[in-house]
């Protein structure tokens, strides 16, 4: 202890000098206030009872001077977040006198220090708030934030004051000031005062590195504690049974009397000290137990409404089932852009809607949501399912079973098959996989898949893949899901061909490939990968003449190699274009076809057999004029375009 203080009284007493952290220069501190960056928690937040001057009595009749608050509370730096700190402050204060500023509107400019023995590597900063240097404070050196704020409540009584002087923010946490001579000028500044008071906690252990100085208080021992400064009032024994208690004694080496526990924040006798008892008071009256941690996943009993939505803005958030750091508990990872539908707000948490039920998430991580992203807020928790659907319409997956949102919507094909795992809460939405992501589809345009088609609905849980692979032989099968019982869309692959992989199955045994037959899953077995060394525009397939006439579907990109990962002297065909290949791979899924510039390759998987009506319908693309007049040599056939195949308008010339 540096002072020592009841509510209404100041004592100046004896104390024999103390190890304290390196001493650096004051830093200068502002105390204006930067209303943009207040935390905004909803306006509710705003009509929750302030504790300030009303504060409720602890029963001192529980304070153990052995034991006053245990190790595992003391070192717990988890219990609060920097946003909670500042809606805690804001919550002890909700107005500060005019013409003063309160703690939680300081800012002051902080120091960078490098980690030692005792705290982790601080990193300065100018106009940080208080509850951002608590915040940072406690984490670097592994000290309970609600310790320090405990302390600065006990030094200067900064927490709940609504016309604190500078002064008590020069001297926060009694850091460097003896009471046997004035404060050293040397930490004089807020941030010195939290910084140096949370080292020297840490120091009083002698950690590892350090001399084994602090040695009086030691816990697993009794030691004779005063009463008070004066000697004349004596001393009792205490076995101090923890380091945190040990720290405390360290820095204000006196314990309550029967007066002192009697008076509750109220004033004792002469022989009286209040500085521990005031520690326990506070910390009980506003964060629970000293000894016992606090269930970190119990509910808040009071948390205000909320109404409004929001988005996540870490790249991965957690929601959690209680608002505290310490519940973890069911946690669910929300991704970046999630939309959420608040119902609650308790200090810096909101309580959320999600697929998983109920969760809290910190206010902090997520920002109000536009007008257009409100449609999209996740919905209540949702039921499980399990059946297999097929699409009878082309449909949108939507990123929530709600018609009206846009947002990472995806669409899927009238015959898609997609599996369902989850049921909205009227039922009239299912969430299916589709390839890499998931989505909500409107229940009246699926059907129920029978068993064959339950076997080809597509995945869930797949990730990427990159590498380039060779088909080991022909005859190879791709299938539409990565289940051998799949028989919906198989097709057979040619041997040596060169696929790329774009994605894996959830035990990556299963490859989806990009094949001359479209996108299609490949058992791992039966590929092997590409040598990094290796040409794919030069790998060698067997192949076969071909006979019949296509018909293009799209427009493509003739390749000079039969594989999607060459594309070196590729020629676009446009879609309608009527092809006469020369020959075909062994498994007939790349067609080799004459262009204007050479022989190139074309995935069977964009044309299909040309029919006769097709094929008289207009002449070919690539048809120019003639000024030429011919004279049959001999009887022929007139026909409406250049194709043995068409069979319609034919006329015999004699």
């Amino acid at each position: 202890m540096r002072r020592l203080i009841a509510p209404t009284l100041a004592v100046i007493a004896m104390l024999a000098g103390v190890l304290v952290a390196p001493a650096a220069s004051a830093v200068e501190q502002t105390s204006v206030a930067d209303t943009s960056t207040a935390l905004d928690v909803e306006a509710a937040l705003d009509a929750e009872t302030a504790i300030g001057d009303s504060i409720q009595t602890a029963d001192l009749s529980k304070f153990q001077a052995g034991n006053i608050i245990s190790d595992a509370v003391f070192f717990d730096k988890s219990t609060m977040t920097e946003a909670q700190i500042q809606a805690f402050l804001e919550k002890m204060v909700p107005s500060c006198r005019s013409g003063y500023t309160c703690l939680k509107d300081w800012y002051d400019t902080s120091r960078t220090t490098s980690a030692d023995s005792m705290c982790g590597a601080y990193s300065g900063g100018t106009r940080e708030r208080a509850s951002r240097i608590i915040y940072k404070v406690s984490q670097a050196c592994g000290i309970n934030p609600q310790v320090i704020l405990a302390t600065l409540q006990k030094e200067q009584g900064l927490v709940n004051h609504v016309w604190p002087s500078d002064w008590r923010y020069r001297i926060a946490m009694g850091q460097g000031c003896p009471d046997t001579a004035a404060c050293d000028t040397r930490y004089y500044g807020f941030f010195n005062q939290v910084y140096g008071a949370a080292w020297q906690f840490k120091r009083y252990a002698n950690p590892a590195g350090t001399s084994q100085y602090f040695t009086w208080y030691a816990p697993g021992k009794t030691w004779n504690i005063l009463w008070n400064p004066n000697h004349d009032c004596g001393s009792s024994p205490v076995y101090v049974q923890n380091q945190a208690t040990a720290n405390l004694y360290y820095y204000t080496p006196y314990q309550p009397n029967a007066a002192a526990i009697r008076a509750g924040y109220g004033t004792g006798d002469g022989c009286s000290s209040y500085g521990n008892r005031n520690f326990y008071q506070y910390f009980t009256d506003w964060f629970g137990s000293t000894t016992t941690p606090v269930n970190a996943c119990a509910q808040p009993s009071s948390p205000k409404t909320a109404v409004k939505t929001y988005v996540v803005t870490a790249s991965s958030l957690n929601a959690r089932s209680a608002p505290s750091l310490a519940c973890n508990e069911n946690i669910s990872a929300l991704a970046q852009d999630t939309v959420l539908q608040a119902t609650a707000v308790v200090d810096g948490w909101l309580r959320v809607n999600t697929e998983a039920g109920a969760r809290w998430v910190a206010r902090e991580h997520v920002r109000y949501a536009a007008a257009d992203e409100s449609a999209c807020a996740l919905p209540p928790k949702v039921g499980s399912a399990q059946y297999a659907y097929v699409l009878v319409a082309d449909s949108t997956g939507r990123a929530v079973p709600n018609s009206g949102c846009e947002l990472k919507s995806t669409e899927i094909s009238a015959g898609t098959i997609v599996q369902a795992f989850a049921v909205s809460g009227d039922r009239n939405w299912v969430k299916v996989h589709i390839g890499d992501v998931d989505g909500w589809v409107d229940r009246a345009a699926l059907r129920r898949a029978d068993t064959m088609e339950t076997a080809c609905a597509l995945p869930g849980d797949t990730s990427a893949a990159h590498m380039v692979y060779t088909i080991r032989e022909s005859g190879t099968s791709g299938l539409t899901s990565p289940n051998p019982e799949c028989g919906i869309g198989r097709a057979t692959l040619s041997g040596q061909t060169v696929v790329q992989a774009v994605s894996a199955n959830r035990d990556r045994d299963w490859l989806l490939v990009s094949s001359g037959r479209g996108l299609l899953w490949v058992d791992r077995s039966h590929l092997t990968r590409l040598a990094s060394t290796a040409d794919p525009c030069e790998v060698r397939v067997s192949s076969r003449a071909a006979q019949r006439t296509y018909l293009l579907d799209v427009d493509t990109e003739a390749l000079s190699s039969p594989t999607t990962v060459c594309d070196t002297g590729s020629v676009p065909i446009s879609a309608g274009t009527v092809l006469r290949p020369k020959a075909s791979t062994e498994a007939g899924d790349w067609l080799q076809v004459e262009t204007g510039q050479g022989m190139r390759w074309v995935p069977r998987g964009s044309v299909r057999q040309v029919t006769s009506e097709e094929l008289c319908a207009e002449p070919p693309a690539d048809a120019t004029s003639a000024m030429k007049t011919y004279t049959f040599l001999a009887p022929a056939t007139a026909r409406t375009a250049p194709y043995a195949e068409c069979a319609s308008g034919v006329v015999e010339v004699a």
